[in-house]
């Protein structure tokens, strides 16, 4: 980041979206650069690990106004707890995964041990350095499927969800030409179910950087809220506890549950989706 260019890019990112928090991975900064940043980017508030040389280093900085608590951080994390409107709290974990695939499973380790210490809605983001399958990458050689399970595995035992963009898919191009050139899916955000289930509207979305090898991902709690809200009768669907003892209902999620090998949020949306319509033609008969 002590590029003046990046830095440039960065502000204008501000500038546009206005972010509480923003998490930077391999800053390539030690305290002093990170000082100069704040002040560049007018956000006084923030914790920087620093770099080992040209390499790794990770921050994060907040608007004044933003209540935020470090929990724990290291060479690739920084976990937090943010103070919401309304008495609201939720975790924010930001992480950069191994570069090296044979020192990914100590990302997941940390990963393990935040999470076994979170009792709030919580979310994790920016670049996990691994991709959760093939259809998350272009170009290149095919995924290596041990370490795509590794992922998924993490994923299933914290019930992390995969928040899929709105805008933009691939976040990160090796910037080769032809048969070289390589996209992949690495950044993106995770987040428990509970905070799904709290901000049914929350959105992200991929920014271009021109400037990095990386593109930006914002996270909207609110990004998808309709106008009508809170009037949406989308929102009016939930779980009744009383078709835990339909048959029909606990064939209908089975079915919906375990067809085909897909991401945990996508097996919460489609039983939601099949329920909906089971219970609208329950209502009909």
């Amino acid at each position: 980041m002590g590029n003046s260019v990046k830095i440039r890019e960065l502000k204008q990112l501000i500038g546009a979206h206005n972010p509480d928090i923003i998490f930077l991975s391999e800053t390539k900064m030690n305290g002093n650069d990170f000082r100069r940043l704040q002040n560049k980017c007018r956000l006084q508030n923030g914790l920087t690990v620093n770099s080992e040389g040209q390499s790794g280093g990770v921050a994060l900085m907040w608007k004044e106004g933003t209540n935020v608590s470090i929990q724990s951080y290291s060479k690739h994390h920084i976990d937090s707890i943010v103070n919401l409107e309304n008495n609201k709290i939720m975790r924010v974990t930001g992480l950069y995964g191994h570069a090296n695939p044979s020192l990914r499973n100590n990302s997941w380790d940390i990963l393990r041990r935040v999470g076994d210490s979170v009792r709030e809605d919580w979310v994790v983001g920016r670049d996990f350095n691994a991709i959760l399958n093939d259809a998350k990458k272009e170009g290149g050689r095919t995924g290596v499927r041990a370490q795509m399970h590794d992922f998924k595995a993490v994923m299933d035992d914290l019930e992390l969800v995969d928040i899929k963009p709105d805008s933009g898919w691939f976040t990160w191009v090796n910037n080769r030409s032809g048969g070289g050139l390589v996209k992949e899916r690495i950044d993106r955000f995770l987040s428990s179910v509970s905070l799904v289930e709290n901000f049914p509207f929350i959105a992200t979305k991929v920014v271009r950087q021109t400037q990095s090898d990386h593109d930006a991902i914002l996270l909207d709690l609110w990004g998808r809220r309709p106008r009508d809200y809170p009037n949406d009768h989308r929102l009016c669907f939930k779980f009744d506890l009383c078709w835990a003892g339909d048959r029909e209902a606990k064939t209908i999620i089975d079915s919906a549950w375990n067809r085909g090998d897909i991401e945990y949020g996508e097996k919460i949306e489609r039983v939601r989706s099949v329920l909906g319509h089971w219970q609208g033609r329950s209502m009909e008969k």
